[in-house]
C-alpha cells in the first residue's frame, strides 16, 4: 500500500509521524510519505508492522512502525504489551543506557546497545491507540534466525554475552545509583497483569491443556517423567507467577527482556554470511523486573536443541557469567559481591522451570514453519470462545500440521528430559 502525507494513516499514527518527521529535521509541507507492510507472514503475533518512507527531495528516511492490531479481540489482548513497550523504549531502557554512558567506557570495551533505535512510543488507553516508530534493522543487514529450527552454538553464544551486559547494568545501577534506580523495580511481570484482565479463567485451561499435550510427546512407558509434568499439569499458572515473582528473586532482579526468543532477536553477519557479528533484542513487550535467569531458560530451552543443550548447556550459562562479570567490574562493580555463582546456581534451581512452563506455550508457535501458520486473529478468537465441547480443552491451532507435529514432539520431548536431568522439575 501507498499512502501520502495526507491520507490513508490513523489519526494517532500520523500524528506520530509529523512529530518524527519534524525531529529528524524534515520540512513541513514539503516531506511525502508512502508506507508498505513492514512484516512477513508468521513474524509478528501481538502488533501489526508499517514500513514507512519519509521521502523529501533526495534524502529518504526509512521507518518501522508497530501498531495494534485492528482485530478487536487482539487489540484488547494486545494493549497491555503496547503500554509496556512504550515504556521499556521511552524510560527503562534510556535510563540504563545513561547510566552505561556515564561510565565512559573506553573504546574497545564491549558495552550494552543491542536494542533499536525508538524514535517514537505513546500508548494511549482511553482511546486503545499505540505507535512505536523505530529504525527498520534489515536495511543494516541484519535479519532473523529461521524460528523453526534450533540456533546453532555461535548465535546462543551471542545472545549469552548480550544478556550478560544487559543485565550487568541493573546490578550495577541498583548498587550505585538505587534512587534513580527505584523505577525499574516498579517493572513487575507485565504477564501477570495480563493474567488479572482473564474472567474465564481462559488461560489457566489453555495451559493445563498444552500440559497434557506436552506429556503426549514422552514415550507411554516414560512414567517418571509423565508423574513430574502431571504435578504441574493445573498448576502451570501459579508456577509462572511463582517465576515471575521479583521479590523471590532479589537481592538478584534485574530488567531482563522477557520474550526472548528466535523471532525477538536479530543477527548481522561477518563476510562469510553465516557466522553472526552483531546481534539486536527486539520486541520489549514483556520486558520486566525479575531473576536474570529467566532470559536464559527462556531462550535456551525453547531454542536450541536437545543435542546441542547435551555438550554445550553449562557452556552457555558460562559466557553468560563471564560477560556479566566482566561488564560490572567494567561499570563499577563486583560480581563476587553481588552475584556470586552460588547465587547464579541457586538462580537457576529455584527458576530453571520456567524454560519448560513458556515452552509448553510458544513451542508450538516455534516448530510451526511461517507457511503452515494459521490466521492470528482467527487463532486468538479460538482461544477466548467457550468450548462447544463443553470440556477444559482449550483447542490451539498451532503446531498441528504434520510437519510441525514431529518438530513440536521432538523438542518438547527433549526439553522436558532435560528439565528433569538438570533437577529444574
Amino acid at each position: 500500500m501507498s499512502a501520502n502525507q495526507n491520507t490513508a494513516f490513523p489519526r494517532c499514527f500520523s500524528g506520530a509521524l509529523k512529530e518524527v518527521a519534524r525531529e529528524q529535521g524534515f520540512t513541513e509541507g514539503l516531506y511525502r510519505l508512502e508506507s508498505e507492510s513492514g512484516s512477513k507472514f508468521g513474524d509478528g503475533f501481538a502488533g501489526d508492522l508499517v514500513k514507512v518512507f519519509i521521502r523529501e527531495g533526495d534524502r529518504e528516511l526509512v521507518i518501522l512502525c508497530k501498531l495494534l492490531p485492528e482485530n478487536e479481540t487482539r487489540k484488547q489482548q494486545g494493549i497491555s504489551l503496547f503500554v509496556r513497550e512504550t515504556v521499556a523504549y521511552m524510560q527503562i531502557l534510556p535510563l540504563l543506557l545513561k547510566f552505561q554512558d556515564e561510565k565512559a567506557l573506553a573504546k574497545h570495551l564491549p558495552r550494552f546497545d543491542n536494542v533499536p533505535r525508538c524514535y517514537y512510543a505513546k500508548t494511549t488507553l482511553d482511546s486503545m491507540e499505540s505507535v512505536v516508530i523505530m529504525e527498520d534493522l534489515r536495511l543494516q543487514a541484519y535479519r532473523m534466525w529461521d524460528k523453526a529450527n534450533p540456533v546453532d552454538f555461535e548465535h546462543a553464544r551471542l545472545l549469552m554475552a548480550t544478556l550478560g551486559r544487559l543485565h550487568a547494568l541493573s546490578f550495577a545501577m541498583k548498587d550505585q545509583q538505587p534512587e534513580e534506580f527505584a523505577q525499574c523495580r516498579e517493572f513487575t511481570d507485565p504477564m501477570t497483569k495480563m493474567l488479572a484482565l482473564d474472567p474465564k479463567k481462559t488461560f489457566p485451561k489453555m495451559a493445563a491443556s498444552m500440559c497434557r499435550r506436552a506429556i503426549d510427546t514422552l514415550e507411554k512407558d516414560d512414567t517418571y517423567r509423565r508423574g513430574k509434568l502431571e504435578l504441574l499439569q493445573d498448576r502451570c499458572v501459579q508456577e509462572i507467577e511463582a517465576c515471575v515473582d521479583a521479590n523471590a528473586a532479589e537481592p538478584y532482579a534485574v530488567i531482563g527482556h522477557g520474550d526472548c526468543w528466535s523471532n525477538n532477536v536479530m543477527f548481522q553477519y561477518a563476510e562469510d554470511n553465516q557466522t553472526p557479528s552483531k546481534i539486536k533484542l527486539i520486541d520489549w513487550q514483556l520486558s520486566r523486573y525479575g531473576s536474570p535467569v529467566l532470559d536464559l531458560v527462556y531462550f535456551i530451552f525453547n531454542c536450541t536443541d536437545e543435542e546441542m543443550r547435551s555438550h554445550s548447556y553449562q557452556r552457555l550459562l558460562s559466557i553468560y557469567y563471564h560477560s556479566l562479570s566482566e561488564h560490572l567490574h567494567n561499570l563499577g562493580g563486583d560480581v563476587e559481591r553481588q552475584f556470586p555463582r552460588s547465587a547464579f546456581r541457586e538462580q537457576l534451581k529455584m527458576f530453571g522451570r520456567y524454560g519448560l512452563l513458556i515452552a509448553m506455550l510458544i513451542m508450538p508457535m516455534i516448530c510451526t514453519p511461517n507457511d503452515e501458520l494459521p490466521d492470528t486473529n482467527k487463532a486468538m478468537e479460538g482461544l477466548v470462545k467457550e468450548n462447544p465441547d463443553g470440556d477444559d480443552e482449550v483447542h490451539f491451532e498451532y503446531g498441528t500440521t504434520e510437519k510441525a507435529a514431529i518438530r513440536y514432539q521432538k523438542r518438547m520431548s527433549g526439553c522436558i528430559r532435560d528439565m528433569v536431568r538438570f533437577g529444574y522439575i
